[in-house]
């Protein structure tokens, strides 16, 4: 794949996925317009008292680290969600309600972990969460009533302790000055005894204190302590979904699905849509690029290429299979060309009609074949009679007709009987006549073979383009083709071709040793072929003459058809 094809993707796709980035932002942002904002309030635990310990062991982390887990469980029970609610003086709530709006988690590598509840109203999720805190401490085991009557005595003691050794501190302080100023000896001997006995009295407190608080630490030590190191304070900014980058991140991610539904369609789409992939996948030329001609309300003469402008895309595309067909091969300018389609409703006799009318523009004896003995399309497109025709020609034999007359009779009788002028100079047809019941018997005749010929070596015949029925439907065309020993020509349908039918209708020629010389393809979206294509037509094209508007009078059909032959030919003579 080159740059080319990822072009092509971007500009056949990119209305979609800007569609889908639209809807998507524009829906998230409508379903996000008028929520109220929410705040956060958190609070963080600790579990066990190793972290007042200088030295505490591993066995004590790892303990408090898994048991942090199991608070967390114990956070969702009921019991401890109504103990909240009633704290926080939300009783007869739905612990359920709670539930939903808490969420706990585990500060990672710690014994550590957050609980946070969210809520429309800061202050109330601060309390709530404060509230929790507070529950769940209730619910870790302590000591009993003696040990707790203990420490709390302890404790008390301790303070006590803690206040004789200030007191005493402060004299020894007193002394210390008095001693610095004392100038008499008796005095001064006196003085440092004392001093000596207050520094005896704090040693001997702080020894009592310190004994204090190794048995209180036991004591401690002993509980599965929870312990609140941040409390929850009243949050100020929302936490809620900003509006702008809500609707971004949705119109992103409708871009990223809509984007991921055309590649998975690209990738499952098997349809020629280009020129690229009809010669990669079949490996042959594609002698013409045809647009869509009109609307499918169109009658057949509104979908024939005179109605266009002659700088048009449509009549260059035709131009340029016209040019590619008489510069190939070895048939200097005049050959017998079959031309089918893998399937029905792929546009091959619109096509042919078409080509047919390009040829006899540039000025070429083209006779216009319909071979299509099953559902001929001539006659109606050109609105030619169909009382005889091809069908006619297959009962008689042209070598007993006389080839008499001058320059353009000098054709078997029976073909001039056959043959219909159309509207455009130098293109007659011969329709398909009445449909017999054995078409593939008769396309395979000897009689056929000597016809073919007879078109070859007439002398006013230049081109003999021969509409074929669809060859993966009948045997028709290839029994044509191997009759007629013409050039075949598979017009594939851009919009629906698939290229296992595509594929299936070459190997049917190339099974009977019939090689196909080309590909033509109809109904070409041009977004699908490359930027050169698309651009190019659009740089050159500058319609300044048109023909009559479509469905006005305007002297009558064949005086308008005449009119736009005319400009035809007088457009590609400058040309030239």
């Amino acid at each position: 794949m080159d740059v080319t094809y990822y072009l092509r993707f971007a500009r056949k796709w990119a209305w979609l996925i800007v569609i889908a980035a639209f809807i998507s932002g524009g829906m998230t942002f409508i379903l996000n317009t008028g929520t109220p904002p929410t705040y956060q309030a958190s609070v963080v635990m600790s579990i066990g008292s190793y972290l007042n310990q200088a030295n505490p062991t591993a066995s004590e982390v790892v303990l408090a680290q898994q048991l942090v887990a199991t608070y967390i469980q114990v956070l969702e029970l009921n019991d401890v969600l109504e103990a909240t609610l009633e704290q926080v003086g939300l009783q007869g709530f739905p612990p359920a309600v709670l539930r939903s709006i808490v969420r706990a988690s585990q500060i990672p590598d710690t014994s550590l972990f957050r609980i946070t509840v969210v809520n429309t109203d800061p202050q109330l999720a601060a309390d709530i969460a404060n509230a929790l805190a507070e529950q769940l401490i209730l619910t870790a085991p302590g000591l009993n009533a003696t040990e707790q009557q203990r420490l709390e005595s302890q404790r008390s003691e301790r303070a006590q302790l803690e206040i004789m050794k200030r007191q005493f501190e402060d004299q020894q302080a007193e002394l210390e000055q008095q001693i610095a100023i004392t100038t008499d000896n008796d005095d001064l001997i006196r003085l440092q005894a004392q001093n000596n006995d207050l520094l005896r009295e704090i040693r001997e407190t702080s020894t009592v204190i310190n004994s204090y608080d190794q048995s209180i630490d036991q004591l401690e030590q002993r509980a599965n302590r929870l312990e609140i190191l941040e409390s929850a304070t009243v949050p100020t900014n929302s936490s809620g979904v900003d509006l702008i980058s809500a609707s971004m991140a949705g119109g992103l991610i409708g871009a990223i699905i809509a984007l991921s539904a055309v590649i998975a369609l690209e990738y499952l789409d098997d349809v020629v849509r280009s020129s690229e992939i009809a010669v990669q996948s079949l490996g042959l030329p594609v002698m013409g690029a045809i647009m869509r001609i009109g609307k499918r309300t169109d009658t057949y003469n509104d979908r024939l290429v005179y109605n266009y402008p002659s700088m048009s895309p449509i009549a260059e595309g035709y131009r340029t299979l016209r040019t590619n067909l008489l510069f190939s091969g070895g048939n200097s300018g005049k050959g017998v060309y079959i031309i089918t389609s893998p399937s029905p409703e792929e546009g091959k006799s619109m096509t042919t009609a078409n080509l047919a009318i390009t040829m006899a523009l540039a000025g070429l004896q083209v006779l216009l074949v319909d071979a299509d003995l099953r559902r001929p399309k001539m006659h109606e497109i050109f609105e030619l009679e169909n009382n005889v025709g091809l069908t006619t020609l297959l009962f008689a034999d042209p070598s007993v007709n006389s080839l008499d007359g001058e320059n353009e009779d000098k054709l078997p009788t029976n073909l001039r009987q056959c043959l219909q002028n159309t509207s455009v100079p130098r293109l007659r047809v011969i329709t398909s006549g009445f449909i017999p019941s054995n078409p593939t018997e008769i396309l395979g005749s000897a009689l056929m073979q000597r016809w073919i010929e007879a078109f070859r070596v007439a002398p006013n015949i230049d081109v003999v383009l021969i509409d074929s029925p669809p060859c993966l439907m009948v045997a028709d065309a290839t029994v044509l083709a191997a009759t007629a020993k013409g050039d075949v020509l598979l017009v594939l349908d851009a919009s629906k071709t698939r290229r296992g039918a595509a594929q299936k209708a070459k190997e049917r020629f190339e099974q009977l040793g019939l090689e196909v010389k080309g590909i033509i393809l109809n109904r070409l979206n041009p977004r699908d072929e490359t930027y050169e294509y698309t651009y190019s037509y659009g740089y050159y094209y500058t319609p300044t003459s048109k023909t009559a508007p479509r469905g006005k009078s305007n002297g009558g059909r064949r005086e308008r058809v005449q009119q736009a032959v005319e400009e035809r030919e007088s457009a590609e003579s400058a040309e030239e």
